[in-house]
Order: C-alpha cells, then structure tokens, then sequence
C-alpha cells in the first residue's frame, strides 16, 4: 500500500461542493487581482500605448499554457495540485517543490495585495470625506482587517468563500464591461501615439506585468478534489481564460485611449480611477475603485487564504513528513481550518513587513518574486504534462478531456514562461540596476533550493 494511501485513509476528507460557476469564479477573481489596477499603469508608464500588445500576448501565452494542464486536472483530482503530478512523472523530490512554489507564490501575494485593498479602502473613504492618518498604519490595519474577514469565510466552508467570490466576480467583471463601453466614445486617436515610446524592448521589459495579470487562474489546479466534477475545473481553465483575455485588455484599450502618457500614475491610483475622474467625475471613479477594490479581495478571499492550505492539507494526507495538524479538517466545515488560520498570520506579517520597508518597492519585488516562482512550478508542471502523455497514452486517450493541439499548446505555453522570466530580470536590471537585480535572482533560487532540499527531508521513508 503506497504512502499516500496509508495517510489518506484515517484523515477527513474536503467536502466536494464546487460547482463549475463557483470554480469559473475562483479561476477569474484570481486571474483580476490587484495586478489589472495597481500595476497595470506601471506598465503603461513604460510601455506606452503598446503595453496593449503585452495583455494579447501574455493573456494568450497564459490560456496556451492553463490547457496543458486540463488533463492532468481529470486524471488525478487533488488538492494538492502539481505535487501529485510531478511527483508521479518527475520524481518526489520536486512533487512537493512545485506546490509550494506556488503556495508561496500567493502567500507573497497576501502582503502585496493587502496592502493594495488597504490602499483601495483607505482612497474610497478619502473620497468621501474620511481622512485616516498616518496614511501607512491605516492601510496596513485596514489590509489586516479585510485578510481577518476572508480568512472567517474560508474556515466556515469553502461553499460560503466560493459563493461570495462569485458575486464579488459578477459585479466586477459587469463593471470593467461597462467602464470599457462607456470610455469608448470618449477615445482619442492621439493618446495611441506614440504606440512605442520606448520601443519594442521597452515593452518586452513589462511584459511580466501582463504575464502577472492573467497567472491566478491555475489556483484552480488545486480546487479539482472538492469540485463536482472534475472536469469543470478542465472547462474552467479555457473559458476563464477568454473571459479575461477579452474583458480586461478591452479595459486597457479604453483606459490607454482615455489618458495621454503624462496623466498616467505608476502607482498611486489605478490608470482607471484616473481615466474615469477625467472622463466622468468622481462619482464613476469610485466605481471603478469599488472594481479595484473587489479585485484585490478576490485574489485574497481564494486565492491566498484558499489554495496554500489545500496545498498544506495535501502533504499531510500523502504522508510527507509535516506537523500532523496540517491535516486536520474541521469535522463541521469540511475546511482546513489550522491551515486556513497560519496563512493568515504569515500574510499579516508581510502587510506589515511592506509598511515598514515602503509600500511601492516591496510591493513590486513581492509580485516579481510571485512570478518567478509561479514561473518554476508551471515549468514542472508543464514537464509532467508531456511525461503524461508519454508514460500512459492509455489513459490519456480514454481522458473526457483533451490538450487540443498537442503538442503544440503546452510548446506555446513553455515559451510563454521563459518569456515571462527573462523579461521580468530584464525589467527588474533596468529600474533598480545590477545589485538587486543579483540579489532578486540570488532570493529566488536560495527558494527554490531550499523547498527543494526541504522536500527531499519530509518525503516518506518509504520513498528515500
């Protein structure tokens, strides 16, 4: 009897109660985030008019690579997303590896994108007339109020969470729709021009702000063992991506047409709250900073404090080597709920952590190091999808999924990734010049040597 079997048969299992809407809302409110409003400008500050291009090419390298994983999604349903993959097809000592780069993918993301809701919060009560100070301590209270609140939710049933984001995903995605059409008669031909102002290596040098806008939706991966039906999760990845693809670079499209390059922000307001003061007043920009708002919650209610205790739950019931209360599911909620309670402290602390060293620069340095990781866990993931094919074209052929295209769509998919990360240290050269550069790309690969050497030592004896 295998490992996984052993730990797996005494433990509670998560309760299957996603639906396709509740997957499809998980997938999106991901893929929004905070990443669409507050650096989205830093994109356009750099890129220009062509950052457009960016959101086309990165949003369509990203669905490439979300429908490559759509088969191993039916095969093995898990909570564990790529570890149960990789593990299988690439060997034990990345299983693990690859999970956890992305748990703390998002993980990193909970202190950014609280401290992008504590921002949203604090401007919406400005706006009407609630001036907190000292601006910093308020933002990072409020960030730790709003990860205290999605954290509750969470713990009382994945059911309740999924049911929220799905109005939360609604009301924002109906928003940008609307903000798109309503911008579109008021766009002028010369704020495209010039298209390239820094030319074409200048826009390549953000393409990992696009890249970062549309990566959530592979949080799914770790949603398939309390769907319905797995196969929903297969569906989600492709219509999920489409929504995004086309709602939010229409988005771009309308707020580039409605700003000239000096009214752009890099990060003080969202490139969308600016347009819409300019073009319809205050009133609209509140909406729109309601949208921005929602985005961050999404990313926070289902991403960070939803996937990384899934991922936690996983490695106990497959018999790594971890504190037995990693497995523990509340016999109520059916959640994880000591997971669910440690990633919020760990995101507290980062909020925090971002206050004290300077909202904008850890900010950006969080996301770039998302990326990164979430570049090398999609690597492996990418690998185990071609060693699918490979090692059981059985029972990749009798699948109720299927990668179309293959093999060219995980291809696209792989190039995407190394696309994503040479610009990223491109970016990260030019801004901040060679010494935090070395040090970015030192950090990262100290990460993912140290999960790596850290896997090998909680793998089950059974294993070594």
């Amino acid at each position: 009897m295998s490992a996984e079997v052993q730990a797996g048969a005494s433990q509670p299992a998560l309760k299957k109660t996603l639906t396709f809407w509740w997957i499809y809302a998980i997938a999106v409110g991901a893929v929004v985030g905070d990443g669409i409003f507050t650096f989205a400008g830093y994109g356009v500050k750099s890129a220009g008019p062509s950052m457009v291009v960016n959101y086309i090419v990165g949003g369509v390298a990203q669905l490439f690579l979300m429908l490559s994983f759509g088969e191993l999604v039916v095969w093995k349903p898990t909570s564990g997303g790529p570890e149960v993959w990789v593990r299988e097809l690439v060997g034990w000592d990345w299983g693990a590896t690859s999970s956890m780069l992305f748990s703390l993918g998002w993980v990193l993301a909970g202190g950014a994108t609280g401290l992008a809701i504590g921002a949203y919060t604090h401007n919406f009560l400005l706006h009407i007339g609630i001036d907190l100070q000292p601006v910093d301590i308020w933002i990072s209270v409020i960030a730790i109020a709003w990860l205290t609140i999605f954290a509750y939710l969470n713990v009382i049933g994945v059911e309740v969470a999924a049911r929220i984001q799905f109005i939360l995903v609604v009301v924002l995605v109906g928003i940008m729709v609307l903000y798109s059409i309503l911008m579109l008669p008021k766009m002028s031909p010369a704020n495209f021009t010039p298209f390239v102002p820094n030319g074409w290596m200048g826009t390549f040098a953000v393409f990992p702000i696009a890249c970062h806008a549309f990566m959530g939706a592979s949080t799914v991966l770790f949603a398939s063992e309390e769907a319905k039906n797995p196969v929903d999760v297969s569906r989600v990845l492709l219509w999920s991506s489409i929504t995004f693809i086309v709602v939010y670079t229409s988005a771009l499209l309308a707020a580039v047409g409605t700003l000239s390059h000096g009214e752009v922000e890099k990060f003080v307001e969202s490139i969308y709250v600016t347009s819409a003061l300019k073009e319809y007043g205050p009133l609209f920009a509140n909406v729109i900073n309601l949208a921005a708002w929602i985005a961050a919650a999404t990313c926070l209610l289902m991403g960070t404090i939803y996937q990384p205790p899934r991922d936690m739950y996983n490695l106990s019931r497959v018999g790594y080597k971890v504190p037995k209360w990693m497995g523990y599911v509340h016999p109520t909620y059916k959640t994880p709920t000591k997971n669910i309670w440690v990633i919020w402290a760990i995101s507290v602390v980062f909020v925090i952590l971002g206050q004290v060293a300077g909202q904008t620069t850890i900010y950006q340095l969080l996301i770039y190091q998302l990326v990164w990781l979430w570049c090398v866990s999609w690597a492996f993931t990418l690998r185990a999808a071609f060693n699918f094919r490979k090692r059981y074209p059985g029972e990749a052929a009798k699948l109720p999924w299927k990668v179309p295209f293959w093999p060219f769509t995980p291809i696209i998919g792989g190039v995407g990734i190394f696309l994503c990360a040479f610009a990223m240290f491109q970016d990260i050269y030019a801004n901040y010049g060679g010494p935090i550069t070395i040090g970015f790309a030192a950090a990262g690969i100290i990460i993912v040597g140290g999960l790596k050497v850290t896997t090998a030592h909680i793998k089950p004896d059974s294993v070594r």
